[in-house]
């Protein structure tokens, strides 16, 4: 196991010591009185770090996944599989840096991405299971297994309890009040 290097310090400060500082920036604000709390501070700063950590851990899982998609190959039709899953999963980053990029421009479209990103979850699941059964030719109660049903219905569970927040949080309401800029706006 040897030494603990600086790399180990930084991952240790990135995922301790940045939400931390960011935790106590945000307490030292005041509130407006009148409109109530706004900007990235209280759940709403844990929901920011939540989503920038879920988008880490999508591509951490896109990136462990070759190994299977390499076993794909030697099966007759994997290689459809292995396409159509990482289609499936390029579409959910993409759609999570989309949801990212709106919430730090603290845009009024976020709380509706947000919802659309909570609904694209059982969906990608749900795809996932028609597409590796009919092409495999694998039942879906051979695919339903703890391991596999157990992190998409949390995931559910926990990104429903954040859609309520967000759908109910005077600071969201308050931070996400930019409008959309118009098309000839953005690239002008």
């Amino acid at each position: 196991m040897g030494s603990f290097s600086i790399w180990h310090w930084l991952i240790v400060f990135l995922f301790f010591g940045l939400p931390i500082w960011f935790a106590v920036r945000s307490a030292k604000r005041t509130t407006d009185p009148v409109n109530g709390p706004s900007g990235f501070g209280g759940w709403l700063l844990l929901l920011a770090i939540a989503e920038v950590m879920g988008l880490l851990k999508t591509l951490a899982s896109v990136a462990s996944s070759m190994e299977t998609y390499a076993k794909y190959s030697a099966v007759e039709g994997g290689e459809l599989v292995a396409v159509g899953e990482a289609a499936l999963s390029f579409a959910l980053v993409i759609l999570q840096v989309v949801v990212i990029w709106f919430m730090f421009k603290k845009d009024r479209m976020f709380p509706r991405l947000f919802f659309y990103q909570w609904i694209a979850i059982p969906v990608a699941f749900v795809l996932d299971l028609a597409l590796v059964s009919s092409v495999l030719g694998v039942s879906v109660n051979q695919l339903l297994k703890a391991e596999v049903v157990g992190p998409s219905v949390a995931a559910f569970i926990v990104t429903g309890l954040w859609v309520r927040y967000v759908s109910k949080s005077v600071r969201v309401r308050n931070t996400f009040s930019h409008q959309a800029r118009v098309q000839h706006e953005i690239f002008s």
